[in-house]
């Protein structure tokens, strides 16, 4: 039986953790969906079982020959129903169950909901690029934005990176917007898997100085000026 992932993150509405030979499915799964398709910068065929077994294989080596580095399961968190909350609360209220056994029940159950990534540029490995490729029922919302700035203060801070690089669909408008309110700047157009993507680089002194304003303060000074 292979042990448990290592949780590298966890916050209120996501965790980050190691792929287990488990996620398969939902990783093929997600690949078969038309959405996700649209925006790869690469043809791997994930939507195939023995192609998704065998990454989460070689992720697996990956964590031990480069410490710190990989790409990531994502989980979102999905609070148990009203119904659920309100049986725990009675059956706790009438001393059916104890304080830890309704802790349990009402906590959020952690659902696969893509990846992120920080790994070495395939052109200089000396340098990392921050990625995230997550599924369609996890686009709403600040996920994308929670991964990022946990991926940027581990460059930053654990790896000790002075610049950090990111890639997106020229067409994929979301991943921009999410990189701009990351504190990138565009770089252009550039080779990225063996086609053209928008490149993104962000600086450790930019990121330290953007990330001292509030989410709400970045996203509305993206938001003030032109599109990359």
């Amino acid at each position: 039986m292979s042990p448990e992932p290592v949780i590298l993150y966890q916050g209120p509405r996501l965790r980050i953790r190691q792929f287990h030979s488990r996620d398969a499915q939902a990783l093929f799964t997600m690949h078969r969906d038309p959405r996700v398709r649209a925006h790869l910068a690469d043809d791997a065929p994930l939507d195939e079982p023995r192609v998704a077994h065998r990454f989460i294989a070689h992720m697996q080596l990956f964590y031990l020959q480069y410490p710190g580095t990989g790409i990531w399961c994502a989980e979102r968190a999905q609070p148990p129903d009203s119904d659920t909350i309100a049986d725990a609360l009675r059956a706790h209220a009438e001393g059916d169950i104890d304080a830890v056994l309704l802790a349990k029940l009402v906590q959020p159950r952690w659902v696969f909901c893509g990846w992120f990534s920080l790994v070495h540029l395939e052109e200089d490995p000396q340098i990392l690029e921050i990625g995230a490729r997550l599924a369609p029922q996890a686009w709403d919302g600040t996920l994308a934005l929670d991964g990022g700035e946990w991926l940027l203060q581990h460059a930053f801070g654990a790896l000790l990176q002075t610049h950090v690089l990111g890639h997106c669909a020229p067409t994929n408008r979301s991943a921009a917007h999410c990189l701009q309110v990351l504190g990138f700047g565009c770089q252009g157009m550039a080779t990225y898997n063996g086609t053209q993507a928008r490149r993104y680089r962000l600086d450790q002194a930019q990121w330290q100085a953007w990330h001292t304003q509030s989410r709400r303060q970045r996203q509305r000074a993206v938001l003030s000026v032109s599109p990359a």
